[in-house]
């Protein structure tokens, strides 16, 4: 697989969600929602004990970093109501067919509902059966036992384990690394 700068960004269309490149709207739904503390934690962030609106700044900066590059194409997440999170795939070595997957849903409302793993088959569906990538990983810190089981669900195994990848409150935090390959992908992908 060749990384391009005009790298195409496909929509990608499950059964509730929709995976589709930003759109101008999507600034205001990402200020609606706001930075959740419980949410911006699972990130690594320690953003207060408070909800509090998203910035201008923090909006546009989320939505240009799903712009396609040499180095990933990203996604907005939207559930029929518009934006509720983004996607990401990123850190592509062509040579070796790999690239890195993460996704993100920004409100608690939303967590619970099945769209991470939703969001996550559809992209592994993209990145092994049209991009043909050899290897997808995915890193998430340790207590986001929610996203590790997601991830697992989708047929991701765990890797390794890699401390001290950030401190939050004082207390050191290790980021799990989790991996798929094709072969394995072949065998659990549905139809």
């Amino acid at each position: 697989m060749h990384a391009s700068p005009e790298r195409f960004v496909p929509v990608l269309r499950g059964p509730r969600v929709t995976l589709r490149p930003p759109a101008a709207s999507d600034a205001d739904a990402v200020w609606r929602i706001g930075v959740h503390p419980e949410i911006e934690r699972f990130f690594g962030e320690d953003t207060g004990a408070e909800w509090r609106e998203s910035t201008q700044e923090e909006a546009e900066a989320l939505l240009a970093g799903l712009a396609p590059c040499d180095d990933g194409v990203g996604w907005v997440i939207d559930a029929g109501q518009g934006f509720i999170g983004t996607a990401r795939l990123h850190s592509f070595d062509g040579a070796a067919g790999t690239a890195a997957y993460a996704v993100g849903l920004l409100s608690p409302d939303v967590l619970g509902h099945g769209f991470g793993t939703e969001v996550t088959r559809l992209v592994l569906a993209h990145a092994f059966d049209v991009l043909g990538l050899a290897t997808l990983t995915v890193r998430v810190l340790e207590f986001n036992t929610r996203a590790i089981a997601c991830y697992a669900r989708c047929g991701f195994l765990y890797d390794r384990r890699e401390p001290d990848a950030v401190a939050l409150d004082g207390v050191s935090c290790a980021d799990v690394i989790m991996r798929l390959d094709a072969q394995r992908y072949g065998r659990l992908a549905p139809g």
